[in-house]
Protein backbone atom coordinates (compact mmCIF):
# COMPACT_ATOMS: atom_id res chain seq x y z
CA UNK A 1 0.00 0.00 0.00
CA UNK A 2 0.75 3.18 -0.42
CA UNK A 3 3.18 4.85 2.54
CA UNK A 4 1.96 8.30 2.48
CA UNK A 5 -1.69 7.24 2.93
CA UNK A 6 -3.64 9.55 4.89
CA UNK A 7 -1.67 12.39 4.33
CA UNK A 8 -2.37 15.06 1.57
CA UNK A 9 -2.22 12.40 -1.37
CA UNK A 10 -0.83 15.01 -3.37
CA UNK A 11 2.51 14.95 -5.19
CA UNK A 12 5.03 13.18 -2.12
CA UNK A 13 8.37 13.22 -3.75
CA UNK A 14 11.73 13.25 -1.74
CA UNK A 15 13.32 17.04 -2.03
CA UNK A 16 15.45 19.29 -0.66
CA UNK A 17 13.18 21.83 1.93
CA UNK A 18 16.44 24.42 1.71
CA UNK A 19 15.45 24.60 -2.03
CA UNK A 20 11.85 25.54 -1.84
CA UNK A 21 13.06 28.25 1.06
CA UNK A 22 14.81 29.70 -1.39
CA UNK A 23 12.10 29.93 -4.45
CA UNK A 24 9.85 31.29 -1.79
CA UNK A 25 12.21 33.90 -0.73
CA UNK A 26 12.67 35.05 -4.94
CA UNK A 27 9.18 35.24 -5.43
CA UNK A 28 8.92 37.53 -2.69
CA UNK A 29 12.00 39.48 -3.65
CA UNK A 30 9.61 42.30 -5.55
CA UNK A 31 8.25 42.87 -2.12
CA UNK A 32 10.90 42.32 0.09
CA UNK A 33 12.99 44.87 -2.04
CA UNK A 34 10.00 47.53 -2.06
CA UNK A 35 9.54 47.75 1.32
CA UNK A 36 12.92 47.73 1.96
CA UNK A 37 13.13 44.40 4.15
CA UNK A 38 16.45 42.83 5.24
CA UNK A 39 15.96 38.99 5.32
CA UNK A 40 18.49 36.93 7.47
CA UNK A 41 18.90 33.42 6.74
CA UNK A 42 19.90 31.22 9.26
CA UNK A 43 19.83 27.31 7.51
CA UNK A 44 23.19 27.47 6.04
CA UNK A 45 24.11 24.33 7.89
CA UNK A 46 21.31 22.52 7.79
CA UNK A 47 20.03 19.39 5.63
CA UNK A 48 16.25 19.81 5.09
CA UNK A 49 15.22 16.26 3.42
CA UNK A 50 11.77 16.08 2.81
CA UNK A 51 9.15 13.73 1.65
CA UNK A 52 6.32 16.22 0.76
CA UNK A 53 4.49 17.85 -1.56
CA UNK A 54 6.89 20.71 -2.82
CA UNK A 55 4.01 22.67 -3.99
CA UNK A 56 2.00 23.02 -0.92
CA UNK A 57 5.54 23.90 1.28
CA UNK A 58 5.61 26.22 -1.39
CA UNK A 59 2.54 27.75 -1.13
CA UNK A 60 2.82 27.60 3.30
CA UNK A 61 6.05 29.59 3.14
CA UNK A 62 5.69 32.30 0.28
CA UNK A 63 2.54 32.90 2.30
CA UNK A 64 4.17 33.47 5.50
CA UNK A 65 7.23 35.96 4.04
CA UNK A 66 4.39 37.64 2.19
CA UNK A 67 2.84 38.17 5.55
CA UNK A 68 6.00 39.19 7.29
CA UNK A 69 6.98 41.69 5.22
CA UNK A 70 3.28 43.15 5.26
CA UNK A 71 3.39 43.44 9.06
CA UNK A 72 7.33 45.44 8.64
CA UNK A 73 5.81 47.79 6.96
CA UNK A 74 4.98 50.03 10.36
CA UNK A 75 8.60 50.43 10.91
CA UNK A 76 10.68 52.97 9.64
CA UNK A 77 12.67 52.46 6.82
CA UNK A 78 15.69 50.51 6.86
CA UNK A 79 14.39 49.05 10.26
CA UNK A 80 12.77 46.15 8.94
CA UNK A 81 13.69 42.10 9.60
CA UNK A 82 12.81 39.17 9.11
CA UNK A 83 14.42 36.15 9.90
CA UNK A 84 14.05 32.60 7.99
CA UNK A 85 14.95 29.93 10.19
CA UNK A 86 15.36 25.52 9.70
CA UNK A 87 16.34 23.25 11.74
CA UNK A 88 15.64 19.23 11.89
CA UNK A 89 14.51 17.48 15.17
CA UNK A 90 14.86 14.06 14.85
CA UNK A 91 12.09 12.68 12.07
CA UNK A 92 11.03 16.62 11.72
CA UNK A 93 11.72 19.39 9.91
CA UNK A 94 11.14 22.98 11.50
CA UNK A 95 11.02 25.96 9.60
CA UNK A 96 10.37 29.69 11.42
CA UNK A 97 9.22 32.94 9.48
CA UNK A 98 9.85 35.33 12.33
CA UNK A 99 9.56 39.27 11.70
CA UNK A 100 9.77 42.30 13.48
CA UNK A 101 6.38 43.89 12.63
CA UNK A 102 3.78 44.99 14.52
CA UNK A 103 2.58 41.50 16.61
CA UNK A 104 -0.12 39.81 16.96
CA UNK A 105 -2.36 40.43 20.40
CA UNK A 106 -3.25 37.51 22.60
CA UNK A 107 -6.34 37.10 22.24
CA UNK A 108 -5.65 36.89 18.18
CA UNK A 109 -2.94 34.31 18.34
CA UNK A 110 -5.93 31.49 19.21
CA UNK A 111 -8.19 32.55 15.90
CA UNK A 112 -5.42 33.33 13.86
CA UNK A 113 -5.81 30.18 11.70
CA UNK A 114 -9.92 30.29 11.67
CA UNK A 115 -11.26 30.88 7.62
CA UNK A 116 -12.45 34.47 7.58
CA UNK A 117 -10.55 36.07 10.50
CA UNK A 118 -8.06 38.68 9.65
CA UNK A 119 -6.47 41.83 11.25
CA UNK A 120 -6.17 43.33 8.20
CA UNK A 121 -8.49 46.14 6.17
CA UNK A 122 -7.36 44.17 2.55
CA UNK A 123 -7.42 41.49 3.87
CA UNK A 124 -9.80 38.18 3.59
CA UNK A 125 -8.87 35.75 6.49
CA UNK A 126 -7.63 32.90 3.98
CA UNK A 127 -4.22 32.68 3.55
CA UNK A 128 -2.92 31.62 7.28
CA UNK A 129 -5.90 29.35 7.36
CA UNK A 130 -5.67 27.90 4.09
CA UNK A 131 -1.71 27.44 4.60
CA UNK A 132 -2.77 25.62 8.19
CA UNK A 133 -4.72 23.04 6.37
CA UNK A 134 -1.89 22.61 3.99
CA UNK A 135 0.33 21.75 6.69
CA UNK A 136 -2.32 19.17 8.27
CA UNK A 137 -2.25 17.47 5.02
CA UNK A 138 1.69 17.15 4.40
CA UNK A 139 1.55 15.48 8.32
CA UNK A 140 2.43 18.64 9.99
CA UNK A 141 1.36 21.54 11.75
CA UNK A 142 1.68 25.57 11.73
CA UNK A 143 2.13 27.44 14.65
CA UNK A 144 2.70 31.37 15.88
CA UNK A 145 3.80 32.97 18.79
CA UNK A 146 4.08 36.32 19.63
CA UNK A 147 5.22 38.85 22.53
CA UNK A 148 2.14 40.98 21.24
CA UNK A 149 1.13 44.40 19.85
CA UNK A 150 4.51 45.88 18.37
CA UNK A 151 6.73 42.74 19.57
CA UNK A 152 6.91 40.85 16.00
CA UNK A 153 5.94 37.44 15.34
CA UNK A 154 7.29 34.06 14.25
CA UNK A 155 5.53 31.15 12.47
CA UNK A 156 6.54 27.38 12.68
CA UNK A 157 6.18 25.12 10.34
CA UNK A 158 6.69 21.42 11.65
CA UNK A 159 7.03 18.74 8.31
CA UNK A 160 7.96 15.05 9.17
CA UNK A 161 11.66 14.58 7.47
CA UNK A 162 12.78 11.98 4.73
CA UNK A 163 14.55 9.44 6.66
CA UNK A 164 16.36 8.98 2.73
CA UNK A 165 18.70 10.79 0.63
CA UNK A 166 16.63 13.27 -1.29
CA UNK A 167 16.70 13.55 -4.75
CA UNK A 168 16.91 17.13 -5.84
CA UNK A 169 13.27 18.45 -7.06
CA UNK A 170 11.96 21.83 -8.23
CA UNK A 171 8.75 23.47 -8.28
Amino acid sequence: QNVFAGRSGGNLRSCDGIAILEDAIEINLPSIQRHGVEIERDYADVRLDLVTDPHKVLQIIVNLISNAVVATRSKPDGDRHIWIRALRREAEVVIEVEDDGEGIEEEDLVRIFQHGFTTRKDGHGFGLHSAAIAAQQLGGTLGVSSDGKGCGACFRLSLPAAVEEPTSCSV
